[in-house]
């Protein structure tokens, strides 16, 4: 518990510090991080600062029972102009860690699978994120569930 504290206040910096765009990769949105309520009302109050702000999320499955009820996907729900959210089973470029990626290369905040700790990066790796997740995106599909919470 005590490290999801941790990502969840390194969480909530990196969002406090975010101009426009956040993407997330993460296998299961971490319900334990992503529907916090301080969590998702940092990302509300971005995705409603301005027409150019973008949330993307990239998630392994649609499972209808794991995500029933999550908070995240219900706030995308909401706020399909600035909230994405594709699917993406596997690719040989993420090893299921969970990635928030702030302003392209300005924060990047990193939990291995398996493990609850963050590894903030220097800009360079933030860089090189923001380009693998560029493919990731491209690589992922909106699943007929997705398109249902539209």
């Amino acid at each position: 518990m005590h490290a999801l504290n941790e990502s969840r206040t390194a969480l909530l910096t990196l969002l406090a510090d975010t101009s426009r765009h956040v993407d997330i990769v993460s296998p299961n949105l971490e319900p334990l991080l992503f529907s916090d309520p301080d969590v998702l009302a940092a990302l509300a109050a971005l995705a409603r600062r301005g027409r150019h702000t973008r949330i993307r999320i990239l998630i392994e499955q649609l499972d209808p029972v794991l995500f029933e009820g999550h908070k995240m996907l219900a706030l995308a729900k909401r706020l399909t102009t600035a909230m994405s959210v594709r699917v993406l089973n596997s690719h040989p470029e993420w090893k299921r860690e969970t990635v928030v990626l702030c302003d392209s290369t300005a924060g990047l905040l990193v939990i291995p699978e398996n493990k609850r700790t963050q590894v903030f990066s220097n800009r360079a790796d933030a860089k090189r994120w923001s380009e693998t997740f560029e493919r990731l995106w491209f690589a992922a599909e909106e699943s007929p569930e997705l398109r249902q919470l539209r």
